[in-house]
């Protein structure tokens, strides 16, 4: 078995993603399914091709499902960001899925720093920020107008 495919099949990974689901049944903004994720792993993959960056595929796919998992979790309760809770949530899963003690520390940076993003950025965290972004389907979305993103960060159009 895959890296990928014992990450989806974590024990860990699948309860998260269920609670994750259930959390968010009625939300009428952006949800966080496993399908915001592999569309964030796919845009950033393709990110990746068309801009040479030379980044793994196999890491860049570990990040994007697992970016999330912060959501709704202990530590997001107790004030810490989603994007910092998923980075704890993230690392033992990553270790499970066999992936070593570098690219854990890499894939958890890149999560616990996915808010951020500069222009000039080419690190797995501004890749991950920026396919975060793209996946979201603002320009159809009816929620749009009461959302809280800032226009600047929207996802207005189809970038092809």
């Amino acid at each position: 078995m895959n890296r990928i495919d014992k990450i989806l099949a974590d024990d860990e990974f699948r309860r998260i993603s269920v609670m994750i689901k259930e959390q968010e049944y009625d939300r009428i903004y952006c949800r966080h399914s496993l399908g915001h994720a592999l569309s964030v792993a796919r845009i950033a993959y393709i990110i990746n091709l068309e801009e040479n960056l030379g980044m793994d595929k196999e890491l860049i796919y570990a990040t994007a499902l697992l970016h999330d998992m912060g959501r709704y979790s202990k530590y997001e309760k107790e004030g810490m960001s989603h994007h910092a809770a998923g980075a704890i949530i993230a690392k033992d899963i990553l270790k499970r899925a066999g992936f070593d003690e570098d690219e854990v520390v890499l894939m958890c940076e890149a999560i616990g720093k996915h808010k951020n993003y500069a222009e000039d950025d080419n690190t797995l965290a501004a890749l991950l920020y920026r396919a975060d972004k793209l996946s979201r389907n603002c320009f159809i979305c009816e929620a749009e107008p009461s959302c809280y993103w800032p226009d600047s960060i929207k996802n207005k159009t189809v970038i092809h």
